[in-house]
C-alpha cells in the first residue's frame, strides 16, 4: 500500500519531468513531509487539453457515493481488481491521474514495533504516482435547498478525490512491505493521463512494479508514524 509520501521540493523540478499549467490552489503553501489521507495534494489531471495541476483530497469518493467517508477506505487501489471494482472501474476508464512525489513511506513490523523507511528515486528529484480521481457533490443538507443544475453547485458541495494505484513490491520494497504504489516513467505520463488515446486494457499493462536499481531506501525517524509530523524530522535517519 501506500499510506504516506512527500514532497519537499518545489513544484519547479516537477516541470522537468512533465509541462503543466496550475489551475487556483493547487500549488502547496509548503513542503509536504508526511502527507497522509484525508488531506490536500497536488494531483496532475488531463483538463483543456494538456497536464494541469489541481488540489484534490486524498481518499477516493466516488460520484454515486452518498457519504463521504467511503474514500477513508479507498486511499489505494489494487491494479490487479481495477477493471473489476465498481468504485474503480469508470475513473480507469476516462479519470486516470499523477500523484507528484520526491518519497513514499512503507512500514516494517519488527518486534518494537512499525518501524517507517523513505523511499526515493536515486539522486533524488520528483517521480509520479498512478492514482484516479473523482468528482463528488456532497448532498445538500437539511437546511440547504437542492440545485437542479450541476452548474450551480457551489464550491463547499464540489469534492474531488483521488487514490493511488498499488501494485507487487519490487525486491527493494519487498524486504519493508508486500505492496507498493505504481511509479510512472515519464515516457508514460501523457499516455496516461489522455483519456481517450489508449484502451484501459493496455494502460493496465503499465501497472507493474518500478525497477529498484532506480530507487533507494532509508530508515526514517518513528514521527512519520503520527500523521500529525509534518516536519524536515519527519526525513531524517531512524
Amino acid at each position: 500500500m501506500c499510506g504516506r509520501y512527500t514532497i519537499t521540493q518545489d513544484l519547479a523540478g516537477l516541470e522537468k519531468l512533465v509541462r503543466f499549467i496550475i489551475s487556483k490552489g493547487a500549488r502547496p503553501e509548503g513542503p509536504r513531509y508526511n502527507l497522509a489521507p484525508r488531506q490536500q495534494a497536488p494531483v496532475l489531471v488531463w483538463e483543456t487539453g494538456q497536464p494541469t495541476l489541481k488540489s484534490m483530497r486524498w481518499g477516493l469518493i466516488p460520484s454515486w457515493s452518498k457519504d463521504e467517508t467511503i474514500g477513508d477506505k479507498l486511499t489505494n487501489a489494487r491494479a490487479v481488481t481495477i477493471t473489476e471494482k465498481p468504485s474503480y472501474r469508470k475513473p480507469f476508464e476516462k479519470q486516470r491521474c499523477l500523484i507528484p512525489a520526491d518519497g513514499f513511506y512503507e512500514w516494517q513490523t519488527t518486534p518494537a514495533g512499525k518501524q517507517p523507511f523513505r523511499f526515493t528515486m536515486k539522486g533524488g528529484g520528483f517521480f509520479c504516482m498512478a492514482g484516479l480521481w473523482e468528482k463528488w457533490i456532497r448532498p445538500p443538507r437539511t437546511d440547504e435547498l437542492a440545485l437542479d443544475d450541476p452548474d450551480q453547485v457551489s464550491a463547499s458541495q464540489m469534492i474531488e478525490t483521488f487514490t493511488i494505484i498499488t501494485t507487487e513490491p519490487n525486491p527493494m520494497v519487498a524486504a519493508v512491505h508486500n505492496r507498493m504504489p505504481v511509479i510512472l516513467g515519464p515516457e508514460h505520463y501523457q499516455w496516461w493521463l489522455e483519456p481517450d488515446r489508449f484502451e484501459p486494457q493496455f494502460l493496465k499493462t503499465l501497472l507493474r512494479p518500478y525497477p529498484a536499481e532506480d530507487m533507494a531506501c532509508y530508515r526514517v525517524s518513528k514521527l512519520v508514524n503520527n500523521a500529525k509530523h509534518d516536519s524536515p524530522a519527519c526525513l531524517l535517519a531512524g
